[in-house]
């Protein structure tokens, strides 16, 4: 297959972009592929991608397929498949995983799947997380929501392999509830230690965020990152106008978590909150210690907001190079946290629609990221990458 390249160099200044000038910058963008294109509409796909250990590329398309690059993204091969997964994940072994809704089951059942063969032939196995809830069978979970969401799984040095996926009450909007464990879209991570026989030892990654993405130290793999999508109503107590959103939801935001036990507890890290509708991200750590978090810009105000078109975005980049306890700023006070750092553009607003837009690293410097596009911000019709890379030679931001 020959995918449609358009070649194009552009140097990226905190948040704007400029075509090639005498400009320093951090970050260079390289060029767009288009990987899949659909006239009618690839209806609400929210993309993952992941790099295999024989060094391939696989993009979940969810409803569209999977899709594999052996040549680092020039190329793509689509595999199609029955499902419409917003799980994906890759295990060292190099198997595949997904994780899918059942409609024909109750709510809180959803598929798990796994792929020893690139993703030609698939094993199923239902599992019913309602009983993951605190009070078990007796006051069970009721709604499974991995559909639609962004579901990624990771695995410890020890091959415990596990994902987080979005489990509630049928309470779970009633923000004043005299019970306050039981409001939230609460991200909850399940693992199993068997190779996916079974799956259990649920805890609980943040009662109110969702969509939640991870990213594994590579010195240590007790420490992940994470970066999730908060999104609730106020607390009891709460003061509308200390909220950053100014419409909509009080809070609907992304968001940097942290755990230095395996993924078992979270922390919220301070100044790690966006922007609101800044909540559809993903998250990388490299090897050489660098951090990259590639989401939606968010927006401030309602007329912003319907500025953007329906599914109008851009795509941005913030970068730490030193495991995310500092991100690179143009004001040197404000680097110690993700919420001060400079956003790259790497897509410009209305170039790219309100999905996810998960990264993959190509070389030591330069990286892949995955959008989702349209000819205009109302329907969305192609899967496409961006190719960039940072410029070490760059002066003027922290380090």
């Amino acid at each position: 297959m020959i995918n449609r390249y358009q070649n194009s160099v552009w140097i990226v200044v905190a948040c704007c972009l400029y075509p090639c000038s005498t400009w320093a910058s951090e970050v260079r963008v390289d060029g767009t592929l288009t990987v899949y294109s659909l006239e009618t509409g690839i209806g609400h796909t929210m993309p993952q991608a992941k790099r295999h250990p024989d060094g391939s590329i696989y993009i979940n398309a969810c409803l569209n397929g999977l899709f594999k690059s052996s040549d680092n993204g020039e190329t793509w091969m689509r595999i199609p498949w029955q499902f419409d997964p917003n799980g994906f994940g890759i295990s060292r072994d190099g198997r595949l995983w997904i994780v899918d809704r059942q409609p024909q089951k109750s709510n809180s059942v959803i598929l798990i799947g796994q792929s020893s063969d690139g993703g030609q032939t698939w094993e199923t196995q239902d599992l019913d997380c309602g009983p993951f809830a605190p009070g078990g069978v007796d006051d069970p979970y009721t709604i499974a929501t991995p559909h639609g969401a962004f579901t990624n799984f990771f695995e410890l040095s020890d091959g415990t392999l596990m994902f987080s996926v979005g489990l509630r009450y049928d309470d779970w909007d009633d923000f004043e509830n005299e019970d306050q464990s039981r409001p939230g879209i609460r991200d909850v991570m399940i693992r199993t230690t068997d190779g996916g026989k079974t799956w259990g030892d649920p805890t609980i990654v943040h009662q109110h965020a969702t969509e939640t993405d991870f990213a594994v130290d590579p010195t240590n793999p007790q420490t992940v990152l994470a970066f999730t999508r908060i999104q609730r109503g106020l607390l009891p107590g709460e003061d509308r106008a200390a909220t950053v959103c100014s419409f909509g939801w009080p809070f609907k935001n992304g968001m940097l978590l942290k755990s230095t036990d395996g993924g078992r507890t979270f922390n919220e890290l301070p100044g790690g909150m966006t922007e609101c509708y800044g909540h559809r991200g993903a998250i990388l750590w490299t090897k050489n210690n660098t951090v990259i978090v590639t989401r939606n810009r968010g927006c401030r105000t309602m007329e912003e907001r319907q500025t953007r078109g329906r599914n109008g975005a851009a795509i941005e980049v913030q970068i730490s190079r030193d495991g995310g306890r500092t991100w690179l700023a143009d004001d040197p006070d404000r680097s110690s946290h993700l919420g001060g750092s400079t956003r790259f553009v790497l897509v410009p607003l209305k170039e790219a629609h309100s999905f996810t837009s998960p990264t993959v690293q190509l070389a030591e410097n330069r990286f892949l990221t995955v959008y989702l596009a349209g000819p205009d911000t109302n329907t969305t019709t192609d899967i496409r990458t961006v190719t960039w890379h940072i410029d070490r030679s760059s002066s003027g931001s922290s380090r």
